[in-house]
């Protein structure tokens, strides 16, 4: 038996914050369950609440335990855009807080216990990247490590935290083991090519935390301004088109990546289910735990994308990969053989004609609040 936090949230239709907040949490659950159970649960949960978009899930191994760490979270594979049938009042914006609702567990729980603390501060404004959020780096702390943390990190003899935002909390959880220095992405001011997001892409792509449109806005509120355009020096940007390569790894299974020199979306595995439809797969071949549609995924990364750069014309090319350069080299692609699977042949119609629909029914949804792009001048 195990003890869980399930929050649910819905569609933000407050006008004063849903640009700012696309989703509001709606309610909190604590539960005693089995695995299994408590997959019912949130699945039985979702079915009779379809306009709940998704959950989040956090355990604790006893009821005698204080922390909570995080899980995973599920999307509703029924959730529809009709309205919430009772009345509903969304929580105020500065009452939610939404970038450290998966990282606070780990803020702030280094031991007493450690010997040789030394803080180091940070004088260059740089943005840390910790599991799928960004922070502002205002320092370090420098201590001798426990057994316990040799055995975390790799028996090192020093660990170095992170000490991040304007609370100046303590962050210890995994993202570090490898230290710090590979999770800064920029100082303030920078500005960085989409595909300089790819690990944290990729990371909430395979952890569920957030949308990728939430990475890319908490990226920007730290003051890092995040490009389409091929190169500093030039105006022109990306085409209008996300190309994504898929490989064949086995008869049912798949993966896809972004193809270099278009838009970045994260890299998935997936694979065909019994009922014929693409489901994403964790990357040992193993079905997600949440069961999720593998167009669903793709779909919410290109709109918001789309919805990030202004782009509503943005769409796929899904294509073959025929000489994979394993990220050597740009990969070899061609068209979708006649003999894969029906749903892989037809995946690219699907996610366009889906986008299609979403950009009808909000014909003028964009992000407001980016950063201006200017283009470097040349020297």
């Amino acid at each position: 038996m195990a003890y869980y936090l399930v929050t649910y949230y819905i569609k933000n239709t407050n006008e004063k914050t849903k640009e700012v907040f696309n989703d509001a949490p709606y309610k909190s659950f604590n539960v005693e369950f089995k695995e299994q159970k408590l997959l019912e649960y949130i699945s039985d949960f979702f079915e009779k609440n379809p306009f709940v978009r998704y959950c989040t899930v956090m355990n604790k191994g006893s009821k005698y335990e204080n922390e909570y760490e995080m899980l995973g979270s599920a999307v509703n594979p029924y959730y529809t855009e009709k309205p919430i049938k009772h009345d509903y009042k969304h929580l105020d914006a500065e009452d939610v807080i939404v970038k450290d609702s998966l990282n606070k567990v780990y803020m702030g729980s280094y031991e007493p216990l450690r010997t040789g603390f030394e803080v180091n501060l940070e004088s260059e404004q740089k943005v840390i990247r910790l599991g799928a959020y960004f922070y502002d780096l205002k320092g370090v702390l420098i201590c001798e490590a426990t057994e316990a943390d040799q055995e975390k990190y790799y028996k090192e003899k020093f660990i170095t935290f992170p000490i991040v935002d304007d609370d100046w909390r303590v962050y210890d959880g995994e993202e570090i083991c490898d230290g710090i220095e590979q999770l800064i992405v920029g100082k303030k001011g920078d500005t960085i090519p989409l595909a300089a997001l790819r690990e944290g892409a990729d990371f909430n792509a395979r952890e569920h935390w957030c949308s990728y449109e939430d990475q890319l806005v908490s990226l920007e509120r730290h003051g890092i301004t995040i490009s389409n355009r091929k190169a500093y020096d030039s105006a022109e940007e990306f085409s209008d088109t996300v190309v994504i390569g898929i490989d064949k790894l086995d008869d049912k299974r798949f993966r896809m990546d972004a193809d270099w020199g278009s838009y970045y979306i994260p890299r998935r595995f997936f694979h065909v289910g019994d009922d014929d439809e693409l489901y994403e797969s964790n990357e040992d071949g193993k079905p997600s735990s949440f069961r999720q549609k593998l167009i669903t995924r793709i779909v919410d990364d290109v709109w918001g994308l789309s919805w990030f750069f202004n782009k509503p014309n943005l769409r796929v090319i899904v294509a073959a990969i025929t000489d994979n350069g394993f990220g050597f080299q740009r990969n070899k692609l061609g068209p979708i053989p006649k003999d894969w699977y029906y749903t892989v042949q037809t995946l690219e119609g699907e996610i366009n004609r889906k986008l299609d629909e979403m950009h009808k029914e909000y014909p003028d949804n964009y992000f407001r609040g980016k950063r201006p792009d200017i283009v470097k001048e040349q020297k």
